[in-house]
């Protein structure tokens, strides 16, 4: 998708204040200069596809994270809309063939079990249903703005198996009557019930879902509280205390349906046999893995892992309620589950960008700006001094000025805080944000980030605004509104997306072995050049991810003993991530399952 070239006229706005039509002559010179350095200084277009709609994304002038999640929302919306009509026979086909294919993978004993599990019997009673079930040799190929919807239907034929559970009826209405609901929803997929339980996880596009007993949200993210709405009734959601701080502030539920769990610790749901402990995810603020603890009616004890949306690290696998823990399934976020997603570390992210706002705060001042700055900024009057008594040449010979950097930071509702208060706190400054940001910010119950914040942007060096609005129109006209105070603008696109491996080293990683993998690199050093830069304005684009790489994702496999892998993202994928699982699997038999080396406890 290429750019039309033009400027466009909105911009994610700051304080609402417009240009006086009184702008002087200088002011439109300017502002001509800078259109006409975005024509000639632009970097050529980067493009990517996007994994759900195939879509070519210009990544210059959109976060291919912020079009996934769009995809993802609407993909979603469009699903439960288009279900209130009759489905087709072809598409219940097809819904069927995918369902079993996914199933038959994630089942696979040659993949799931680890060695001294001798307990198969429910995995192969799986395999064999999934080989009564008729999969055609060449399916029709399911579009991915359907696949959500195809994986979420089963077909009633005597031919075919429950794959999900054969005691859920077709219908999740929980009336009890054979009158036909109002609205019809999708049946809850099931990578989405955690087994051997009556609970679901981030499953509230679904409706009421029966056999259901609580809804689990794992963090404050549109893609996993689609269809939670101010006018819930279904049933208790589980969640952290910042997640139900958001959910009660911006969706407005009931309260009485909101349920807090306690952080690092296991909590006794009522009228179970399950206990659940909440364990930071490292994705966003209140976002968690989910340690779900089932003791049987024979007394035996099994344990489920869901992470959510989570960024794997070391800290995870050594804490008491997982270390040593033999997990029957990990339900795990395989976003980045693609060699050629192998990014850098959070921690070296930010030290990166935090050397890059130190140089450029070292830049000096040239001598045309020195000029011609004076001429635009108003002057301190002195007592019993005429204003005018200073000379332009005193002007131009008295010594450099450091006038003032203003740093832009991209994030999305809840997500990125960590890289603009590092950079608040390197150059000591407060932090702008809008209102709407700062009461989402507030939720956090982080004092100190409090103190940071300001709503006046004169104030701050630092300003916080949508992801998708870091784009080099918007930052030109940013700037422009701010140019009176601010001399140059550096602005930052945190994604992973923005990072792909070499080609040599995807191939490297894809054949490579686990213990390969997991190797870290020996040059750790992060640089970052900018993807769009003019005399006044620069654009980063930074790999700073809040979601596991794949290297992170094989070390965190690795360091763990799991039974069965469960993938919840890209499930159209399955049949791809399990030939790593399968060969990981393989390679942690040689020897004792133990934590993968690191160098602390944040971060491989």
């Amino acid at each position: 998708m290429s750019s039309n070239g033009t400027v466009a006229k909105k911009y994610f706005p700051i304080f609402g204040a417009l240009k006086s039509e009184t702008t002087d002559l200088l002011d439109r010179d300017t502002d001509k200069a800078i259109k006409l350095s975005l024509r000639e200084h632009a970097v050529p277009i980067n493009q990517e596809e996007c994994l759900l709609c195939k879509q070519m994304i210009d990544t210059e002038s959109e976060s291919m994270e912020v079009h996934v999640n769009m995809c993802l929302d609407s993909q979603l919306k469009d699903s439960t809309d288009s279900n209130t009509k009759t489905i087709d026979n072809s598409e219940m086909r097809i819904g069927d063939n995918n369902m079993a294919m996914a199933h038959n993978v994630l089942t696979d004993s040659s993949s799931i079990t680890n060695t001294g599990c001798s307990d198969n019997s429910d995995n192969e009673l799986l395999l064999d249903q999934c080989k009564q079930t008729s999969i055609a040799s060449t399916p029709k190929r399911t579009l991915p703005s359907s696949w959500k919807s195809c994986h979420s239907y089963i077909n009633e034929s005597p031919n075919k198996v429950h794959i999900i559970s054969p005691s859920v009826p077709q219908s999740e209405n929980k009336t009890g009557d054979n009158k036909v609901p109002k609205k019809s929803y999708r049946m809850c997929p099931f990578y989405k019930r955690i087994k051997d339980t009556r609970f679901v996880v981030d499953a509230f596009s679904y409706g009421s879902i029966s056999d259901c007993d609580g809804y689990f949200l794992s963090h404050y993210h549109s893609d996993h509280f689609m269809g939670l709405r101010s006018n819930w009734s279904h049933g208790t959601i589980y969640c952290s205390k910042i997640t139900a701080n958001l959910v009660k502030q911006e969706l407005r539920v009931d309260s009485r349906y909101i349920h807090p769990l306690p952080m690092n610790q296991l909590y006794s749901i009522p009228n179970s046999n399950v206990s659940v402990g909440l364990i930071d995810a490292n994705h966003c603020p209140g976002s968690v893995l989910f340690l779900f603890v089932i003791e049987k009616s024979d007394k035996t004890v099994i344990k489920h892992l869901h992470t959510g949306d989570f960024r794997a690290t070391p800290r995870m696998c050594l804490h008491p309620l997982i270390s040593q823990s033999y997990l029957q399934c990990l339900y795990l976020d395989t976003t980045y589950m693609k060699p050629e997603y192998s990014f850098p570390a959070q921690e070296e992210c930010i030290r990166a960008v935090c050397d890059v706002v130190k140089q450029e705060l070292e830049v000096k001042v040239s001598f045309l700006d020195k000029w011609i700055k004076p001429h635009r900024e108003p002057i301190t009057p002195v007592p019993n001094e005429p204003i005018l008594n200073r000379s332009i040449f005193d002007r131009m010979m008295a010594p450099p000025v450091k006038y003032p950097l203003l740093i832009v930071v991209g994030t999305y509702t809840i997500g990125k805080e960590r890289v603009f208060y590092n950079i608040a706190k390197t150059i000591q400054s407060k932090i702008y944000v809008t209102d709407i940001k700062k009461r989402i910010l507030l939720c956090q119950e982080n004092q100190e980030l409090t103190s940071m914040l300001t709503n006046n942007p004169y104030e701050a060096q630092v300003h916080v605004i949508s992801l998708r609005e870091i784009r080099p129109d918007n930052m030109s006209k940013y700037h422009l509104d701010h140019q009176h105070k601010f001399q140059r603008l550096l602005a930052f696109k945190p994604t992973g997306w923005t990072y792909k491996s070499t080609k040599i080293e995807t191939s490297d990683m894809k054949l490579s072995p686990l213990s390969h993998i997991i190797t870290p690199p020996t040059d750790r050093t992060l640089h970052l050049s900018p993807s769009y830069h003019t005399n006044r304005i620069k654009i980063y684009s930074v790999p700073y991810s809040e979601h596991s790489s794949f290297r992170e994702l094989a070390s965190f496999i690795a360091s763990l003993n799991i039974r069965q892998i469960i993938p919840t993202v890209n499930i159209q994928q399955v049949q791809e991530m399990a030939i790593y699982f399968r060969r990981w699997e393989e390679e942690k038999k040689a020897k004792a399952v133990a934590i993968v080396p690191y160098p602390n406890e944040d971060h491989w």
